[in-house]
C-alpha cells in the first residue's frame, strides 16, 4: 500500500469528526464550570449565635423566618467564644444579641465574601423586625481580607492558574521526559521551585496571600505536585490515554467543585464536600487558612495533597515496567497510514 505524502492534506471526513468532538469536548468544559454556579444557593451555611437564653429561641426562629433553610445555627456562651469559633472556621460569621446593647453581626471576609454578604443581609432582618432595636446591627469584620486584595478578587483568581501550572507540569513531564525516575525527579523539581516562585509572587509581589511564607511555599508546590503526579501516574498505568484521564479528573471534576470562588456549602449537595477530597478543592481551603485563619484545623487539607501526591508517585513506580509506561504514541500504525 501506498503511504500518503506527508503534505497531502487530511481527509475531510477526519476534519469532520475531530472538529465535533472538540465542540462536544467544549461543551464539557463549559457546562461543567457553569452548573455549580447556575444552581448555586445557600443550604446549611453555620453561623453562631451569641444570646441570653430567653432571646436564643426568638433570634432562632427570627432567623429561619428570613431565611429558612440558609443557616445552622450554634450556639457560644459569649462574644469571645463567637470569634475564636470563626477563627477556627468552625462558623462564617455570628450573630451577637444582649440584652441593652443592639444586636451585632460578625462576619469573616477572608472566609468569604459571599457568605459575609449573606450575612450582612441580616441587618435589615433585624432593622424591620418591630421588636429589635431601632439602629441596624453593628457589622464587625473579624477577618478582613488584605488590603491589596480587597474583593478578594485576587486571592480567587490565584487558584486557576496554580491549577494549570500542576496540570500543564504533569502533562509536559508524562509525554516529554522518558524513564519513570526522571520523570519523578523532574516532578521533584518543578514542585520545589514553583512552590516558592507562586509563593513569591501571590504574598511578596500581589500581597494576595498572608501568613508563613514557608507555608504557602510548602502548599503551593505541594498543590502543583499532587496534580502533576495524578497525570504521570496515570501515564504509566495506560499510556498517552492516562494524561487524557488525568485532565478530566483534575480540571473538569476537580475543579468546579473545589469552591474557589462559592463555599461549600453553596454547591449542590453532595458536590461541594467531595470537592474537599481532589487536589484543586483541598488547595483552596488550605491556602486560605494559612493566609487568614491561622488557628483553624488543616490536617485534611495536607492530608489530601499528600495523599494524591504520594498515590501519583506510587502507581508511576509500580507500573514502571509496564509497555504503557514507555510508549511514545497511542495511535495504532494502521491508523497513522490511513
Amino acid at each position: 500500500m501506498d503511504q500518503p505524502h506527508p503534505d497531502q492534506p487530511t481527509r475531510v471526513s477526519r476534519c469532520l469528526l475531530t472538529g465535533a468532538i472538540l465542540a462536544v469536548v467544549a461543551t464539557a468544559i463549559m457546562a461543567a464550570f457553569t452548573w455549580p454556579a447556575v444552581y448555586a444557593e445557600p443550604r446549611g451555611v453555620p453561623i453562631g449565635l451569641v444570646a441570653p437564653q430567653g432571646a436564643s429561641q426568638a433570634v432562632t426562629d427570627a432567623l429561619d423566618q428570613a431565611r429558612p433553610h440558609e443557616f445552622v445555627v450554634r450556639r457560644y456562651a459569649d462574644r469571645d467564644e463567637a470569634v475564636r469559633a470563626i477563627r477556627h472556621r468552625d462558623v462564617y460569621g455570628a450573630v451577637v444579641v444582649g440584652d441593652e446593647a443592639p444586636p451585632e453581626l460578625l462576619v469573616a471576609s477572608g472566609a468569604s465574601t459571599v457568605a459575609r454578604q449573606l450575612i450582612e443581609a441580616l441587618s435589615a432582618a433585624f432593622g424591620a423586625d418591630p421588636s429589635a432595636a431601632t439602629d441596624r446591627p453593628q457589622v464587625t469584620d473579624v477577618v478582613p481580607l488584605s488590603p491589596h486584595d480587597e474583593h478578594g478578587a485576587g486571592l480567587s483568581a490565584f487558584f486557576f492558574p496554580l491549577l494549570l501550572g500542576g496540570l500543564k507540569g504533569g502533562i509536559f513531564i508524562a509525554i516529554g521526559i522518558q524513564g519513570t525516575g526522571r520523570r519523578l525527579l523532574t516532578l521533584a523539581v518543578l514542585a520545589g521551585a514553583a512552590g516558592v516562585a507562586v509563593a513569591l509572587v501571590g504574598q511578596v509581589v500581589f500581597r494576595i496571600l498572608g501568613g508563613a511564607f514557608a507555608l504557602n511555599v510548602a502548599a503551593s508546590g505541594l498543590t502543583i505536585a499532587a496534580i502533576a503526579a495524578t497525570v504521570i501516574g496515570l501515564r504509566n498505568l495506560i499510556g498517552l490515554h492516562g494524561v487524557g484521564v488525568g485532565t478530566v479528573v483534575i480540571m473538569l471534576v476537580g475543579s468546579p467543585i473545589s469552591a474557589a470562588m462559592l463555599p461549600v456549602e453553596f454547591l449542590p449537595r453532595p458536590w461541594g464536600t467531595i470537592g474537599q477530597f481532589f487536589p484543586p478543592g483541598a488547595s483552596v481551603s488550605l491556602i486560605r487558612s494559612i493566609s487568614y485563619f491561622p488557628d483553624a484545623q488543616t490536617f485534611a487539607q495536607w492530608s489530601v495533597l499528600g495523599g494524591w501526591t504520594l498515590a501519583g508517585c506510587l502507581l508511576a513506580v509500580v507500573t514502571a515496567g509496564r509497555p504503557s509506561a514507555h510508549s511514545r504514541s497511542t495511535t495504532p500504525a494502521s491508523i497513522k497510514a490511513a
